[in-house]
């Protein structure tokens, strides 16, 4: 919702005749659900740090035509609560980034708390820097208490690339950043700061100009904390080019725990429980649709536990609700999921048919239908549909509700129910009991889902709610094959106290044919259970809880709370998310792109002339070695590995993101050929043309003349390298005649990519490995600094 108001000082005419007009804005955009997704802490650009809201004013220089004024638009007025003035702002930001001496400003925000994240004041800078009829804008945050910079982000514009100068080591750019972090934030130590490692992880890539990420966490009272962190980015020279600070004012409780870590562990290791469960090889790259037999650890065993009490604890920071269910069996009725007769006539069929599966709040009408396919299968058509209070949505508040069903079958997968105003809302007084919310759960679960008492059973119930007004109870599923669960099929049912459903959500993504039924495992439950707790550690930590609208329309109020959270030793960014295989008994990697594991030595490359460019490849995770750290680099490479190799360079995580969803069949490949999402990302890029119905020789080896008409592809200089045809054209090699594409030949010789052998290009000769990886890194010296190479990524 957004409120206007006016303020004094509101249209004020200066001594120029042009009009100030400051507007004061509430926005509120944050709930639980985005919150639990975020893996590290992320600020936006118009919000205060810490905060899912803002409350802005906004302040326009508008000339008495109506259009923008050239001078700055800060002045020396400082708002209440605030120490410094908008104007103070502008300097102290030109002051720590000088480059930015002739960018104007063009807009200013105050930023306040609305009773939110945080209750931090701020300046909110919006800079533009014009080149001619060219512009980029970014922005600026400032403490308008403190006149600490919160936030900046500068344009890849402003800074200027020097090529001739070496790129620092991570070492000295930590060294720097922290020196940096010293100079402009007075109530940190950088002596104190942590670095969290697994940030930079997901950052550094191959084909990219140099560039430093960190992410420090500070410690208070010598204990791990979740706010005040810093995030920080230098590039190759050691000059900052994004800082971003969350800054809140809550008040830590003690650093000492009234339980030690000894009962924790105790606590925590007497409801420790493991489950056999069919596990996805890969938990985001699942096309192939393979499972393993194995163990993973109940739900509560990813909680945190309040250091005080020893009581688990929710994401709201409460006591948790949660309650494991023993027998989850769903009782067999008569009324079972039945498929529609025929595909839905339109997308009025579709609503009508959703309202005749769940009872919608009473006053909503259909607002928008829509046929797609679903996320994960473009092979499914769904109907997506919204309904809202017409005479109240138009204005952005009221309730929605928004659901997707099958439109061949009718089987709805999912369905959600918003509030957008911020009306109190009303006790219910008579709400429904557990044991009537768990019945209407069942009831539901079986109208709505195939086979639902054959392959689901209730897992786990969890009470949420202070008094009436927030109370619900939300029932997670999960989908079983006998007894044995298959991870990542999953299904959340949340009933409100009026016992209105406010959520329903089903994934079955395992074809159950597929799983290795016929697996027994060699190791016992208890075996498993041991080998987990050997590797779960629990640490002590300041946990920043609340600051965020709930799905009741409640605002909840930030607190800081003394925690203790279990993390695995085996996965890098934290969590318990590391299966055991029930087989062999070794620990699983299921996020194999995510998790910034040790990599092997290389073992294979030492004395290798490629054996720097081999290392370096190894470093970015576009090669990988062997589980004996072995390479091989004198092994000879198809078409179909040099377009994987060029594709980690862009995303060492590219089958992660190209395997999220079903796609296509291209070229002769189906979806979970090893060389589809490769071919995805060269397609993306323009790399390879586009044209999917010729096959792809993906097989064969790769000839130094092929790779030649590859890099003038990627380097865009294809219609470039057509003009040259002559042998005479490709100077310095005596077997010119033999070169098939010698446009393609003279520009990477000239480039240095590929460069000659003996006075011969030997354009017949095959690619291997260390020659593939002397080319990779000799272009990721090129990426940001050519006209063309890669120079959209950098704005």
């Amino acid at each position: 919702m957004v409120r206007f108001k006016k303020w004094k000082g509101a249209n004020q005419v200066n001594s120029s005749g042009k009009k100030k007009v400051r507007v004061k804005k509430t926005v509120c955009a944050v709930t639980a659900t985005a919150m639990l997704c975020l893996a590290q802490p992320v600020w936006g650009d118009n919000s205060v740090p810490g905060s899912g809201v803002a409350v802005s004013e906004t302040v326009t220089s508008v000339d008495n035509s109506g259009q923008a004024g050239s001078e700055s638009v800060t002045d020396n007025e400082i708002p209440k609560g605030a120490k410094i003035s908008s104007k103070q702002a502008e300097e102290i930001v030109k002051k720590a980034f000088p480059e930015l001496k002739n960018v104007k400003v063009s807009n200013v925000q105050f930023l306040e708390n609305d009773d939110m994240r945080s209750s931090a004041l701020a300046w909110d800078l919006q800079l533009v820097l014009t080149k001619g009829n060219s512009s980029s804008g970014f922005n600026a945050q400032v403490n308008a208490v403190t006149g600490e910079l919160i936030h900046i982000y500068l344009p890849n514009s402003l800074l200027k690339q020097d090529s001739d100068k070496p790129a620092l080591t991570r070492e000295a750019a930590k060294e720097k950043a922290l020196k940096w972090i010293s100079t402009h934030v007075s109530d940190v130590k950088a002596s104190e700061l942590k670095e969290n490692e697994a940030y930079l992880g997901m950052q550094a890539v191959l084909f990219s100009p140099p560039r430093f990420d960190f992410y420090f966490q500070t410690s208070v009272n010598g204990i791990e904390s979740d706010v005040n962190s810093i995030t920080i980015t230098l590039d190759g020279q050691g000059n900052t080019i994004q800082y971003s600070r969350n800054q809140v004012s809550e008040e830590f409780p003690s650093s000492t725990p009234k339980l030690n870590e000894a009962s924790i562990r105790k606590l925590f290791e007497d409801q420790f429980q493991v489950s056999l469960a069919y596990v996805p090889e890969n938990l985001y790259n699942n096309a192939k649709g393979e499972y393993f037999l194995g163990y993973i650890p109940n739900d509560l065993s990813g909680y945190s536990m309040d250091a005080n009490t020893g009581k688990f604890i929710s994401f709201t920071g409460e006591e948790s609700g949660l309650v494991s269910v023993e027998d989850g069996t769903i009782p067999a009725t008569e009324e079972t999921f039945k498929p529609i007769a025929g595909p839905f006539a339109g997308g009025d069929a579709a609503a009508r048919w959703v309202e005749s599966q769940i009872k919608l709040p009473s006053g909503l009408k259909t607002e928008s239908k829509s046929l797609g396919t679903r996320w994960n299968n473009k092979e499914v058509k769904t109907w997506n549909i919204r309904w809202g209070e017409h005479a109240i949505s138009a204005m952005g508040g009221g309730e929605m509700v928004s659901a997707e069903v099958d439109a061949k079958t009718g089987q709805i997968y999912s369905y959600n129910r918003y509030r957008y105003d911020r009306t109190e809302t009303a006790e219910v007084k008579n709400p429904i009991s557990q044991q009537a919310a768990q019945d209407l759960a069942f009831k539901t679960v079986i109208k709505l889902v195939p086979n639902a008492s054959e392959e689901w059973k209730l897992t786990s119930v969890d009470k949420m709610g202070k008094d009436t007004k927030t109370l619900n109870y939300q029932f997670s599923f999960q989908r079983y094959v006998g007894d044995i669960r298959v991870m990542g099929d999953s299904l959340n049912l949340t009933i409100e106290a009026n016992g209105q459903i406010q959520g329903f959500s089903v994934n079955s993504e395992g074809v159950l044919s597929k799983l290795p039924t016929d697996v027994k495992p060699a190791i016992t439950e208890e075996q498993a259970r041991a080998q987990y707790l050997k590797e779960i550690d629990l640490k002590l930590k300041y946990g920043y809880y609340g600051g965020y609208l709930s799905a009741n329309n409640e605002i909840t109020k930030p607190f800081i709370k003394l925690i203790y959270y279990p993390t695995h030793k085996q996965q890098a960014l934290g969590g318990m998310q590391v299966p055991l295989d029930a087989k062999s008994g070794e620990w699983r990697d299921i996020m194999p792109e995510m998790n910034r594991k040790d990599i092997p030595p290389v073992t294979d490359a030492a004395g290798h002339s490629a054996e720097a460019a081999l290392k370096e490849l190894v470093k970015y995770r576009v090669l990988v070695p062997d589980k004996d750290g072995k390479v091989y680099p004198d092994r000879q490479i198809t078409l179909g590995e040099w377009y994987q190799l060029v594709a980690a360079s862009v995303s060492p995580s590219y089958e992660q993101v190209y395997g999220r969803s079903t796609m296509d069949p291209y070229a002769g490949l189906q979806p979970d050929h090893p060389y589809y999402q490769a071919i995805q990302v060269l397609i993306g890029q323009n790399w390879i043309p586009y044209d999917p119905d010729s096959p792809l020789q993906l097989d064969r080896k790769l000839t130094r003349d092929e790779l030649a008409s590859s890099l003038t592809r990627i380097l865009n200089y294809e219609k470039l390298s057509k003009a040259f045809i002559l042998p005479t054209d490709v100077q310095g090699i005596s077997d010119a005649d033999a070169v098939t594409n010698k446009g393609a030949a003279l520009i990477a010789l000239k480039l240095g990519l590929l460069p000659a052998v003996d006075g011969k290009f030997l354009p017949n000769r095959e690619v291997t490995r260390a020659e593939a990886a002397e080319v990779l890194v000799r272009m990721s010296k090129l990426a940001g600094r050519s006209d063309s190479f890669l120079s959209s990524f950098y704005w």
